[in-house]
């Protein structure tokens, strides 16, 4: 009885003091020990450590260097034995020191283990790719389709140093994020392929899996389902020719089925809705596809010079804005031309990387638009846009995406000389009132391009520690 009042005060006392409880506390005050802890070199840049405990538990990992801030990284089980934690947003040629506790519920035991490890220098080809940045950024992490003499997706922080990579066998068209913090990035006429915070290829679908003469192209898109959306090319005879037009297909990486949803044939017709650089072998050229404010799809079609949107039940065409068929009018101002990375950033409210590929006018720009559509009035006024001072006119590919503060993230991915592009690479974030706030000048070996840019906060759910 003496012993077990002695020890609830000395727990009461050393709670107070803010003192790391011993066991002999019990309950939630007592942690497992950590029996073992081995570090794994998963490549250059890419580290994990695989811990035991002594009895069931939760971990965490801190780790930092001397040129980075401290991060810290929690096991996705809560009640294990045996975990597996990645340390994500590793620089290369760096030291880093790492400390390892073991939690009970929410809480954080003592530092139970510790150690450090030295990253590698980059592969030489990543290397050729530099990014200067200046100003601040909004979110600390920034995702790119690298097209050059490295492919595949790059992410670099707010600093400019590459962070993570994951190589592809061919130039990436499109990339998305999923819901476990895996990314598919999408490869023409090859498949999709998931990658892991630790740069490893964990899932693939092949484009053998669909019909025979469909082809895999551009822009994926993960769901609230947890499905993935793609766009393929599907031949049909129409008249006296074979025409391209396109699919939508739905790849489920949990059950591994992959099903058609949408076929244009079945809604416009190519006597009507052909664009100014529509051909029989590439009748719309869709290049981005998203999930709308009301889980409707936004499709944007380059060679119609139109953005679309299909019911959440792919039933339908809600509306179509711009080009042939329009049931929007817009003026000549919100024209726009081969246009990419079109989303509904807010109910009816369209932002578009306005690429200018060829503009009624003749003039050579590129900008950032921002359309509101008035279902009640039928009209069409501009909310915001964003042109470069001085002008970069980016022909082909590149994206823009909305942040949460409002603020834009334009991704200006065409080298000078592809398709009449002026150049440069780069990227820019600014504030709703047209302010540039962060932007990284981008170097490539000559011909590189990016296909997209995506500002994230987190590679594999690391977060940064004050």
């Amino acid at each position: 009885m003496l012993t077990s009042i002695f020890l609830k005060r000395f727990c009461a006392a050393a709670a107070a003091a803010t003192v790391l409880l011993i066991a002999g506390c019990g309950g939630s005050t007592d942690y497992p020990d950590v029996s073992s802890a081995q570090l794994n070199d998963k490549g250059p840049i890419f580290r994990s450590l695989s811990i035991t405990l002594s009895e069931p538990g939760g971990v965490d990992v801190e780790y930092w260097s001397s040129s980075s801030g401290r991060l810290r990284m929690a096991s996705t089980l809560s009640n294990a034995t045996v975990h597996e934690v990645a340390l994500p947003r590793l620089r290369a040629n760096s030291t880093y020191s790492y400390e390892i506790r073991s939690k009970v519920g929410a809480k954080r035991g003592p530092v139970m283990s510790a150690g450090s490890f030295q990253t590698a220098d980059l592969p030489t080809d990543l290397k050729a790719m530099t990014f200067t940045p200046t100003g601040a950024a909004s979110q600390p992490l920034m995702f790119l389709s690298a097209r050059s003499t490295f492919t595949g997706g790059v992410i670099i922080d707010a600093e400019g140093q590459i962070v993570w990579y994951a190589r592809t066998s061919i130039a990436p068209q499109g990339a998305t994020l999923r819901a476990n913090g895996n990314w598919v990035i999408e490869l023409n006429n090859v498949g999709l392929a998931e990658f892991s915070s630790l740069g490893e290829q964990v899932g693939f679908l092949p484009q053998s899996r669909l019909p025979a003469g469909t082809q895999i192209h551009h822009s994926v898109t993960a769901t609230p389902q947890n499905t993935l959306l793609f766009f393929a090319y599907e031949p049909r005879v129409f008249g006296a020719q074979t025409l391209q037009g396109e699919a939508i297909w739905a790849w489920d990486p949990q059950a591994d089925t992959v099903t058609r949803r949408w076929t244009s044939f079945d809604f416009l017709d190519p006597a009507i809705d052909f664009g100014p650089r529509s051909i029989p072998g590439d009748w719309f050229h869709a290049n981005s596809i998203a999930i709308g404010q009301h889980g409707n799809i936004v499709l944007s079609f380059h060679f119609l010079d139109q953005v679309l949107s299909l019911a959440p039940d792919f039933s339908s065409i809600e509306w179509r804005l711009g080009g042939p068929g329009s049931t929007y009018p817009i003026s000549a101002a919100q024209a726009t031309s081969g246009q990419h990375s079109a989303r509904e950033v807010a109910p009816n409210d369209i932002l578009i990387f306005d690429n200018g590929y060829a503009r009624a006018d003749g003039s050579q720009y590129t900008r950032g638009l921002e359309l509101r559509l008035d279902p009640v009035t039928h009209t069409v006024s501009t909310v915001w846009q964003y042109r470069p001072n001085p002008d970069i006119w980016t022909t082909v590919i590149s994206s823009i995406r909305r942040l949460a503060n409002g603020n834009s993230v334009l991704t200006f991915g065409t080298s000078a000389g592809i398709a009449g592009a002026t150049g440069p690479l780069a990227i820019h974030e600014v504030s709703p009132t047209g302010a540039l706030v962060w932007q990284v000048a981008i170097t490539f070996p000559p011909g590189g391009s990016i296909f997209q840019g995506d500002p994230i906060a987190s590679i594999g759910g690391e977060t940064a520690v004050p």
